[in-house]
């Protein structure tokens, strides 16, 4: 499985935390995109993996069987469904995408968002609020992969 955050190509400088951009995943049964939802597909992409990043946290610690997380700015989401067996499937308007262990999809979801905060956080002012945000979820995101392993 493997998660692609990405700050859409039409954002007009100065970066914001507020910028749009889009979320692509793909797994073992097919691949959703935010840019699959046409010209006004984007989603607010900081805030939004800020949000994944904390209730994907709280529904795998959990025991809830189902979690939906609604991007910000757009009717894109993506749903993970928790089976009896502990397996994870994640979904997006009932297509299925992947099945995967609750520590295979943290981990898919983790390295992609280290690698958008490595390539996008340093443009943004170090008081910007969807930065401050999203530096504080991956930490507590980043904690919570280490105790899966």
């Amino acid at each position: 499985m493997e998660f692609e955050f990405s700050v859409d190509e039409n954002e007009t400088p100065p970066p914001s935390g507020f910028d749009l951009g889009h979320i692509d995943v793909r797994g073992s049964d097919g691949s959703v995109s935010s840019r699959d939802r046409g010209p006004g597909g984007a989603v607010m992409i900081y805030l939004t993996v800020t949000l994944l990043l904390d209730g994907l946290r709280t529904f795998l610690a959990g025991k809830a069987r189902s979690y939906e997380s609604t991007a910000v700015d757009s009717s894109f989401s993506l749903t993970f469904t928790r089976s009896r067996d502990g397996v994870i499937a994640t979904s997006c308007r009932g297509s299925l995408v992947d099945r995967s262990s609750a520590a295979g999809v943290a981990a898919a979801v983790h390295a992609a968002a280290k690698r958008f905060a490595d390539t996008h956080l340093e443009q943004l002012p170090s008081d910007d609020a969807g930065r401050e945000d999203l530096e504080h979820s991956l930490a507590e995101f980043s904690r919570f992969v280490n105790r899966l392993r």
